[in-house]
């Protein structure tokens, strides 16, 4: 893969990654910031919940979201703190490099703890997991970003 093909690939990933996920993270952090969620009075782990379930339901009526010509957003959600994204990618049929994770986490982890969502992992302890699956669902793999990753 040349240098300009993984620069596009940086590119594509990190706006698949981060467009549906700042949505969802700029949605999740101010309904935790309006529910009251100071620092001297942190939310519950009910209110947590209660807010990633309001806030997947909002973005899985929009899914399928087709990001680019190559990917698409299938579905969001959350399992306690952990929010999951998954990706179905359509390859068209050329091959995925085998350092296909590592080119989208170094991509997207810097964009991901940079933005707004920077406060619902490292604030309220909320996990961003990203997968990706080729169309017949085996998947080619996953990464998560956590507060360690922003700190």
């Amino acid at each position: 893969m040349s240098y300009q093909d993984n620069s596009k690939l940086k590119s594509k990933w990190f706006w698949a990654a981060a467009v549906m996920a700042g949505l969802v993270s700029s949605t999740l952090v101010s309904q935790l910031m309006s529910r009251g969620a100071l620092a001297t009075n942190p939310p519950t782990a009910t209110v947590i919940d209660e807010t990633l379930t309001k806030v997947v339901n909002q973005l899985k009526h929009s899914l399928p979201t087709r990001v680019d010509n190559a990917t698409t957003l299938i579905d969001v959600w959350h399992t306690g703190k952990q929010l999951t994204y998954l990706y179905e990618v359509d390859t068209h049929g050329r091959q995925i490099p085998s350092n296909f994770m590592a080119i989208v986490r170094n991509a997207v982890m810097p964009k991901v703890c940079g933005s707004d969502m920077k406060d619902g992992i490292v604030r309220y302890g909320i996990a961003y997991v990203y997968r990706y699956n080729l169309h017949d669902g085996s998947r080619i793999g996953e990464f998560a970003i956590t507060a360690s990753d922003c700190t």
